[in-house]
């Protein structure tokens, strides 16, 4: 795993766009909108802030994530087993992986990649988001030790409010 830069952005649109088209066709239904979120100015913004990270496979990117501490009000609400300091729980956003590419392992790879990541920042914890439809993310995360601390309606602009099970795992 590794940082984006400025020049991965256009490679890192084109992998969320064709996940959104394929996934959204599914009974999955991200509800993702490319226009709304993950959008361009996401990308950009995360690239610049140091917080996306990007998996290749064979030169091309294969995997992408944002990982920061910025989450929704809402999540103040949880009960975390670990809540403080915020600045040393991570959070997971817009975790894909390339269609053609799934059922492997690479998901599980990316997923090991940014919680060493984590640990090594000194997070204590990896907090997320799964909506109630991606049955299949929300299974990666149970099956890497992620606990489902709660299930709650939040909002969110691409989706509206919706059902989100809140997952986190100690470090």
């Amino acid at each position: 795993m590794e940082s984006a830069r400025r020049e991965d952005a256009q490679e890192i649109l084109d992998l969320y766009s064709l996940v959104i088209d394929v996934v959204n066709a599914s009974t999955v239904r991200l509800g993702w909108n490319i226009e709304i979120y993950p959008d361009r100015s996401f990308i950009d913004e995360a690239i610049a802030a140091g917080e996306m990270c990007i998996l290749r496979k064979d030169e091309r990117i294969a995997a992408a994530a944002v990982v920061n501490h910025k989450v929704n009000p809402e999540y103040d609400e949880i009960d975390w087993e670990i809540k403080d300091p915020p600045s040393k729980i991570a959070t997971i956003h817009a975790l894909a992986v390339a269609p053609d590419m799934r059922g492997g392992s690479l998901s599980y790879a990316m997923l090991a990649d940014i919680e060493r990541y984590c640990r090594d920042c000194g997070d204590l914890a990896v907090h997320l988001d799964v909506i109630d439809t991606n049955i299949p993310a929300y299974k990666l995360y149970t099956r890497n030790g992620y606990t489902e601390v709660d299930c709650i309606k939040m909002y969110y602009e691409v989706v509206g409010t919706r059902e989100f099970w809140m997952l986190e795992k100690v470090l």
